[in-house]
């Protein structure tokens, strides 16, 4: 989600990321959102989210060891350098609901694509369902245990 200072919204979406894990699906909806925003040095950020991993990888907190969430963190920070100001908060998960319906809508939306008549998969169109490996499960970070996020983040500028 995507506000201006006052609030408004600008923009707001979701999108079905495949197989991630979830904070690879938290840094993909931060670089969507930012990728649409384009910050400059006009642009003041505050960039909201529920994975305190990222939000402290983010700020130089915490060290980023995987090399897949390493590449993405070199794009967001790529983006962050740009903007004039930028504020990075943790949420907790109930103060980032509008997020996670929109996670969980892009899910039931692909769910919907690949099943069939009477719930039926579409031959070759699913996967089997699979056990997450435990840095990859909901924990303290507040993740979706659906798998994923569709934008993760409210982040906003001066734009209106």
């Amino acid at each position: 989600m995507i506000e201006t200072l006052h609030g408004e919204l600008v923009e707001e979406g979701s999108a079905y990321l495949g197989e991630r894990t979830n904070n690879q699906a938290e840094y993909e909806a931060l670089l969507h959102a930012l990728a649409a925003i384009r910050p400059d040095r006009r642009t003041w950020l505050e960039i909201y989210s529920d994975s305190e991993l990222m939000v402290r990888q983010l700020k130089g907190q915490y060290r980023v060891k995987n090399a897949d969430l390493a590449e993405r963190w070199e794009s967001a920070q790529e983006y962050l350098e740009n903007a004039a100001e930028v504020i990075l908060r943790h949420v907790a998960r109930e103060e980032n609901q509008r997020a996670d319906e929109l996670a969980n809508r892009a899910i039931d939306v692909h769910l919907q694509e690949v099943q069939g008549p009477v719930g039926q998969t579409v031959a070759g169109a699913g996967s089997a369902p699979r056990t997450p490996s435990p840095e990859e499960s909901p924990g303290s970070t507040g993740q979706d245990a659906r798998g994923g996020t569709g934008d993760g983040r409210n982040a906003r500028h001066p734009s209106g």
